[in-house]
This record gives C-alpha cells, structure tokens and sequence, in this order.
C-alpha cells in the first residue's frame, strides 16, 4: 500500500481508490458527491463502486495513470482518498434521522474524521458512534466505540394511558414500558435509553434526566472478535473529543507496532489509557 486510501491491485497499473467524505458529512454522501463517484468509475475502472462496513466507498480497477485528474475531481466535491492500513478508519455514525438516537451522532463523527483522517497508529483503529443501545454500527466490537444515552425519569404528571409510548408504532421497542392501574413502570434491564418515549409522551409522565455518552475501548471484529470494555461516562460531546484524542494519544505511545488497543490493554492492563 503506496498512499493512504490507494490500495493495490493486480495487474499493477491499477489500483482501488478508498473514498470518504468529510465535507459536508462524515458518513454520508451528496447527490453531487454520488454521482463524481459515479463518473469516476465509469470512466477510470469497472463501472462498479463497493461499499464498505465503515462507510466509505471503494472505486475498484482505476487506472493509476488517471490517479492526478481523479484526486482533484474528488477533492472538489469534499470527497478524500483514505481510511486503510494503520491510517485511523473512518469514523462511522448511524443514522441522523434515526427515531431512537438519544443523541444524533454524525456531528461528531464529522468533528472526530476531520480532527484524525490522517493520523497513523500503531495498528488497525477503529472508532464507533452509536445514538442508543441498539448500537446499529458495532460500538461494542470496535476499537473505540461511542454511544449516547437518555436517562429516563418518571414526573409526578400523571398518565393519561393514552397508550402511545406501549403499542405500535410509537411504542417502546423492547418493551420496557408498562401501563398499570398505578402509572407508568419502566423495566430499566430492558430499556435502551434511546429517550424516545420522553418524545411522545403527552402529558410529561415520561422525561429525559439527564443525557450524557458511554465510552467502551478494546473490542474489535475479524478473525478474532472481542468485545469492547466499558471505559467511562461522558457528559458532553467536547469531552468525547477531548477523551478520544487522549485514547489515541496514549495508545500511540504505548502500544507495539501492528498492536490494537485490545492487544496493548492485554499486555498491560486497562491503566494504560488511564495514565
């Protein structure tokens, strides 16, 4: 691998371009951005474009002659070559409009790509944001994972039993809530704090507490999956930024070349992102 985000291919001549946005999101694509990619491909590969687990696209079989023109093309449209090798991947986020983010999570998964697109690390890092407990992008198998959270409280409103936060298609997706003759009752075993119940909730029986973010480090997929460790719980989304760059700051210094941050936590203990 030459450049980061230009994977070789055989014959030699050719090679498959990574592509990330980082103008104006991080883990999504304009209509303009699709079709340059669209254009590029046509014309300088397969035809073809690939989409992979972390939100990039791969432009397979481009011609290497070509790589110049292809770059400024890309670059006007907000789009960068990138996310491979021990380069940080890119940092994905579910869904903006997803219904059940306690907080929408590609804001800072856009702060995070551009603040470390192009830092190499000692090994393969990946960072994942999740807006709830769904997890939807893997933040409990990844390098470093995000996920946001509601904290839900019960007001001294009473409830109406209109319903709304139990049956479909408003209602709770795991069943976490229950209606009785005395209120409301949360099965907090259950409940993802996704803090969509707070939302449809009329009368204000149901509210948010507080919301704040779970940081888990280790985990990774592959050959060998492990699962991620919880860290710590942040308020705000400053201090996940703040908190991210220690984590790399600290697993760049203290981690063997091709190490993950699992392996170092292995050899040294969870204290080597403390210290």
């Amino acid at each position: 691998m030459d450049n980061n985000g230009i994977i070789p291919c055989r014959p030699g001549e050719r090679a498959t371009l990574r592509v990330r946005s980082l103008e104006p999101y991080s883990s999504e694509f304009t209509s303009g951005q699709i079709g340059v990619l669209a254009d590029i491909a046509e014309q300088f590969g397969s035809g073809f474009v690939h989409v992979t687990p972390r939100q990039t696209v791969e432009i397979p079989h481009i011609d290497r002659a070509a790589l110049e023109g292809i770059m400024e093309l890309l670059n006007k449209e907000g789009l960068y070559t990138g996310s491979s090798g021990t380069y940080l991947r890119n940092v994905a986020a579910c869904s903006r409009w997803c219904l059940y983010n306690a907080i929408p999570m590609s804001n800072l998964a856009y702060k995070l790509n551009n603040l470390h697109a192009d830092v190499a690390l000692p090994g393969k890092t990946n960072i994942s944001l999740s807006g709830c407990d769904f997890s939807c992008v893997r933040s409990r198998t990844s390098d470093i994972g995000v996920i946001s959270r509601a904290e839900i409280e019960l007001t001294d409103r009473k409830c109406k039993k209109c319903t709304l936060c139990v049956k479909e298609p408003l209602g709770c997706q795991v069943d976490a809530i229950r209606i009785t003759d005395n209120g409301v009752i949360i099965d907090t075993d259950k409940c993802v704090r996704c803090g969509f119940c707070s939302n449809i909730c009329r009368p204000g029986t149901i509210s948010v507490q507080f919301r704040s973010f779970d940081i888990f480090v280790g985990g990774r997929g592959g050959i060998k999956p492990g699962e991620a460790v919880f860290y710590k719980r942040i308020q705000t989304e400053e201090e996940v930024i703040a908190e991210i760059a220690r984590i790399l700051g600290r697993y760049s210094k203290k981690a063997h070349e091709g190490e993950r941050i699992g392996d170092m936590m292995e050899r040294l203990g969870i204290k080597a992102l403390e210290e």
